[in-house]
């Protein structure tokens, strides 16, 4: 594979996973479906290349220096930016869980009546519903 070729290659892979990154920063929510898409397309990209990574990483170094430098900061920005995403879908889905717990805390049903009952009891029984 050519220099420009693999350039274009890390660059499209790059440019997925840094997208999917700034959706996730933004909470864009109509942005991430699409964004999500491109990420797996472009790991999956990674995955398919022929010969596997390694063969992937072999290509890189086969340049000069010049060459595989740039080569290599378009690898580790996607590796990083690949790493937070994955923090930020973790912190999305505390943030979501801690939501889903607050709202429930706030539901009527949650709470003791105003006669100081519990809501679901009759009678002092408790209902089969609780």
């Amino acid at each position: 594979m050519s220099f420009d070729d693999l350039l274009k290659f890390l660059k499209e892979i790059a440019s997925a996973i840094k997208d999917l990154r700034t959706a996730l920063e933004a909470n864009d929510m109509d942005r991430l479906p699409e964004s999500l898409d491109s990420t797996n397309q472009a790991l999956d990209a990674i995955q398919s290349y022929p010969g596997g990574t390694d063969k992937l990483k072999q290509d890189i170094h086969q340049f000069e220096s010049e060459q595989t430098t740039q080569l290599l900061a378009l690898l580790d920005e996607a590796s990083v930016n690949h790493q937070v995403n994955g923090d930020l879908i973790r912190l999305a889905m505390q943030r979501s869980s801690a939501m889903q717990s607050f709202i429930a805390q706030q539901a009527p049903s949650a709470t003791y009546g105003s006669d100081g009952g519990v809501p679901g009891s009759v009678g002092g029984v408790l209902s089969r519903k609780v």
